[in-house]
């Protein structure tokens, strides 16, 4: 069963999720994903669930797989700095909460770049533009 949460964007989770992906990304007219996960996930082959329905769509996408357990400003830095090098206009989170979490300050933090120093997002955050 596939569970949606909407939370400042919407995330799809549990089984079958990767099949909304592609219909998703469609509907939105996005062009180009960065992916943001770990090293672990890419080398035992849950990325590549995700990548082969982008692939089978012929979506683009770029992956950061360099997310950490309680990841660092310096990761989330790294990532911010990817996805703004690479032309990606949404974002996916493959993992659990260290990816998950990377990835929600990489969103907020390109939209809202007055907290780029990323510690200024702990706690109560008064951003003004949603999360990309």
């Amino acid at each position: 069963m596939t569970n949606r949460m909407i939370l400042n964007e919407t995330s799809f989770f549990g089984r079958g999720a990767v099949n909304e992906l592609v219909p998703e990304v469609l509907r939105r007219g996005y062009g180009k994903a960065l992916i943001v996960t770990d090293a672990q996930l890419v080398a035992c082959g849950v990325v590549d669930k995700v990548t082969a329905k982008l692939d089978a769509a012929g979506l683009e996408y770029q992956i950061f797989d360099r997310v950490v357990p309680n990841p660092t400003i310096a990761v989330v830095q790294r990532g911010l700095a990817t996805f703004n090098e690479s032309g990606a206009d949404y974002l996916i989170a493959i993992g659990g909460g260290s990816p998950q979490d990377t990835c929600k300050a990489i969103g907020i933090i390109s939209a809202n770049p007055e907290f780029e120093d990323v510690r200024s997002l702990e706690g109560l955050a008064p951003t003004h533009s949603p999360s990309v």
